[in-house]
Parts: structure tokens; sequence; C-alpha cells
């Protein structure tokens, strides 16, 4: 089954992320970067093409071989959400034949909402959650779509994508998720693995969380 194939690489690689507990998904190492950028006003068509054009960028850079068959992770609620976005659009980013074949159930799964208990303890919420899995080569994936859709939702344009996805390539061990217009993460098990995205597009890394990042490179 595709869950537990996908659960036994995290286990392998990622040994934090758990697929029925949405936040702990990720990596040892990761690179958050700005998309939509701080001088962009919100609301506003520049602002999604610039997180768009940034994110194809960062995806591209992450899954540089187009042929290699990566995992799809997604965490899907029940329509109508906050955002009016339809569930559908996601799903036909993805060759329909394939896209049957995901592995496709409601769960029960810790969110990323959560509050805090009496003594200021993070408490995660339990929701039904629809959990879709895929295997598929990195060209079969209309990517752009996705992204720009993630970048559309809080803008308030369409088409919009609410669901939360996650890319991870099992041969390299890098991974991709962006999280909305304002940024997105590449993560890996290895330092060494990411390094050359690091350098590359060090410009764009969130100023509030270079000093943690640096340390993964181990500069300054």
């Amino acid at each position: 089954m595709l869950r537990q194939e996908l659960q036994s690489y995290f286990d392998r690689v990622y040994p934090n992320s758990k697929i029925d507990t949405e936040h702990t998904i990720g990596g040892q190492v990761h690179i958050r970067f700005e998309l939509g950028g701080e001088f962009l006003e919100n609301g506003t068509i520049e602002r999604v093409n610039q997180a768009t054009d940034r994110a194809v960028k960062l995806f591209n850079d992450t899954f540089d071989n187009p042929k290699n068959t990566i995992w799809v992770l997604i965490f899907e609620y029940n329509e109508p959400n906050a955002f009016n976005a339809s569930n559908d659009y996601l799903h036909r980013q993805f060759p329909t034949e394939k896209f049957r074949e995901f592995y496709n159930q409601l769960e029960q799964v810790n969110t990323r909402i959560f509050t805090t208990d009496k003594d200021g303890n993070e408490v995660f919420e339990k929701a039904d959650v629809r959990i879709i899995i895929g295997k598929l080569r990195v060209d079969e994936i209309n990517v752009e779509n996705i992204l720009k859709g993630i970048a559309n939702t809080e803008m308030g344009f369409e088409p919009a994508i609410d669901q939360t996805i996650y890319f991870f390539d099992p041969l390299t061990n890098k991974a991709f998720q962006m999280y909305d217009d304002r940024g997105c993460y590449v993560w890996s098990d290895n330092a060494n693995k990411i390094r050359d995205i690091y350098t590359n597009r060090n410009e764009w890394i969130v100023e509030y969380h270079r000093p943690e990042i640096d340390k993964y490179f181990k500069i300054g």
C-alpha cells in the first residue's frame, strides 16, 4: 500500500515525520524561502506572479531530474473551506489514470491547528482529513498550476488550492513544500544535498530564520 510505503520511507530518512500527524512532516535540514516579498502588496497579481516564479524555480532546483519518480503527500479538508477553493482543481493537475491509483482515504489526523493547555504547552487538534498519496514522475505533474494555485489562495484569485501538499524525491532525499504566497521550504536529511540551493538562492532566504538556517551550512 502506498501509505505504508511512504511511511516506511519516512521512518528511514525523516524518522520524526508521521503521516497521521501533519505538523511533524519535515526534514532534519530545511531552508525557508521568501516568495511574495515584503515589498509587494497583498492582493496583487504582481505578488502572485513573483511568488509563483520563485516557487517554480525552487521546485525545479529541488527536483532537477524531471524523469525521477517522486512522492506526493496531500492533506485535504472537506469543502467548503475558508477560501472557497475547490478541492477538485488540485486533483486535475495529475494525470487522471495516475490519480485514480493514489491512496485516498479519510483519516483522523493531528493537524497543524493547536491550542495551548493551562501550562502553555501546544495541544494539537484531531480532525477528519483526507490523506492523498501518490507516486509519479516529476514531468507528469502540472507543477506551475499547483504552485500558482497555492499563491492565489490567500490573495483572493482563482483558481485556488487550499490543500497542503508535499513533494519528496526518494532517490535524492530532497523535499519541497510551498505553504502560501509568503514562502516555501526545501528539506533534506543532509545539508550537503541542498547546499547548492542554499548558495544559489541565498538572497531569497527569510531573514528572520537566517541564523538557524546558516547553522546547518556552518556559515557565520
